[in-house]
């Protein structure tokens, strides 16, 4: 009786399918993985071995499933090897694929799930076989099972499924009040003080939304940022992007890690190298020229390109940029990540690589760059696009930064006119954001107009307030203002900025003269 009982509360091909449909569709984990309790959920010892095995290879070794790569991962110990033999290891996992839906997985997973929640209800000695024999249990789902029995099973119910509950939002006060003595509530800090100020740094669940109009340094600035996360506060970075390529952001990084005195500090090597110099292979001898490859007097090379990249690679300046980017992967190892999305940026294809950026390289900061729509009349998904990465920054608990491009007419605004109208028909985006930037290069020509004001810092204090200071005319400079900020007051922040070293440096913040 008691066997034929444990049948009814078991559901073997819904455990298969979806096994197999996360086979088949590894990036289905990102969605499904975090709710699934392999203990509770897989009563098959088949079943639930295939999922462990999945779920450890996604999360440490592949997002790709082959046979080669699986039968790799299952060798590299004893234990699971063996057990994976016995169970007839891809031949098993070919068959859950070849039988599963991806497209069902839906509900594969709410059918496991409440034969699940079932199971753990009998367990714990309440009358789950009455359920069983409901008119219309086949249309019931887990949770409706659970309002069946609520009024007894609210533990049950904590360990097999999640269901939030309301707080009394004034417990605790004083605590919480003294927590921030100990531990002030302050995000990953940044090189930049303004960010520090008005931001308290990367907050976690806090996406700043930074906005420039197009090719003024959006992606520039991000990767300076990464590479301030990662290699000043060791935490971990993904950048999204639909903009640059892997290779494009790659001689960026290594250009800012060179030049940026922030960096230089840290790497303790005194170079200043562009990335045009870089990317061309130009590098300078004692003498302070380039050397080239020799030739005659007709021009004709008389010496090969073997012995030409020998002497390159003799100069001083070639070996200090190669004994930086030695420190530079060193540093950066496991801590910093590129995914491009040129092919998919769609809110389905981002949500998913936020998703995995903390799901599978459990990284810190996300960021996205840049946010856009395909079709000029879809603006109003730029806005659910805004939504949804603010969602997910919350539900992950991470630090994000988005970029997205301004009008072409703020090119004729003045700073400190910039406003939400300066995003066009996609102005809608400020309204779920709770911070937002919006940015532009200084006309030289205006310099004038402005002044800043540099942040304090103890040595300038010693000899008394801060002074504000013009504009430099040698120097090129943006401004960003600070259009919305739940977090405290708004100001304009000056940069002075070289993109040819991708050098970026918050000066102050920006006032007019008066």
């Amino acid at each position: 009786m008691e066997q034929e009982i444990a049948l009814k509360m078991m559901n073997v091909q819904s455990e298969l399918l979806l096994v197999g449909a996360l086979y088949s569709s590894p990036d289905l984990y990102i969605t499904y993985g975090s709710s699934i309790r392999s203990k509770y959920d897989f009563e098959d010892k088949v079943t639930r071995f295939f999922y462990d095995v999945f779920e450890d290879y996604y999360l440490t070794f592949s997002q790709e499933v082959t046979e080669n790569k699986l039968n790799t991962f299952c060798s590299q110990n004893i234990e699971t090897f063996k057990k994976y033999r016995a169970f007839k290891g891809w031949a098993t996992v070919k068959s859950m694929m070849e039988m599963a839906d991806v497209n069902d997985i839906k509900n594969y997973f709410n059918t496991v799930k409440k034969y699940s929640l079932i199971r753990e209800y009998n367990n714990n000695g309440f009358p789950a076989e009455k359920i069983l024999q409901f008119k219309d249990f086949q249309r019931l789902s887990a949770n409706d099972i659970y309002r069946i029995m609520r009024s007894k099973c609210d533990k049950i119910n904590t360990d097999v499924s999640v269901m939030d509950e309301p707080v009394v939002l004034t417990n605790n006060t004083i605590s919480t009040i003294d927590s921030y003595l100990a531990t002030p509530e302050m995000g990953i800090p940044l090189s930049w003080e303004g960010y520090n100020e008005y931001f308290r740094g990367l907050l976690p669940s806090t996406v700043i939304f930074q906005g420039l109009l197009s090719n003024e340094g959006k992606s520039r600035m991000i990767t300076m940022m990464a590479a301030d996360v990662v290699l000043r506060q060791k935490c971990r970075v993904m950048i999204i992007s639909n903009e640059m390529t892997e290779r494009a952001i790659k001689n960026c990084l290594i250009t800012t890690v060179i030049n940026n005195p922030i960096f230089k500090e840290l790497h303790g090597i005194d170079i200043n190298k562009n990335e045009k110099e870089l990317t061309l292979g130009l590098y300078k001898d004692e003498s302070g020229e380039f050397v080239v490859r020799k030739t005659d007097e007709s021009g004709e090379f008389i010496e090969s390109e073997e012995e030409y990249i020998e002497r390159v690679k003799a100069t001083e300046e070639y070996q200090k940029v190669k004994a930086v980017g030695e420190w530079l992967e060193r540093q950066t190892e496991g801590k910093l990540y590129f995914h491009d999305i040129t092919s998919d940026y769609s809110q389905e294809a981002i949500e998913l690589e936020i998703r995995k950026s903390k799901v599978v390289y459990k990284c810190d900061v996300f960021i996205m760059d840049t946010m856009k729509v395909d079709q000029l009349e879809s603006w109003d998904r730029l806005k659910m696009l805004a939504t949804k990465i603010v969602e997910l920054g919350k539900e992950l608990k991470m630090s994000g930064i988005a970029t997205f491009q301004l009008t072409d007419a703020t090119v004729f605004d003045d700073i400190f006119d910039l406003s939400s109208n300066n995003i066009g028909a996609a102005k809608g985006i400020k309204h779920p954001v709770d911070v937002m930037l919006l940015g532009k290069k200084l006309k030289r020509e205006e310099y004038d107009k402005y002044q800043y004001m540099p942040f304090a810092t103890e040595e300038s204090l010693m000899w008394g307030d801060p002074v504000a200071k013009d504009l430099n005319p040698k120097k090129e400079y943006i401004a960003f203002k600070i259009d919305k900020n739940r977090l405290a007051s708004k100001t304009i922040l000056l940069f002075q900025y070289d993109l040819n070293y991708n050098v970026w440096l918050n000066v102050g913040e920006l006032q007019k003269k008066f």
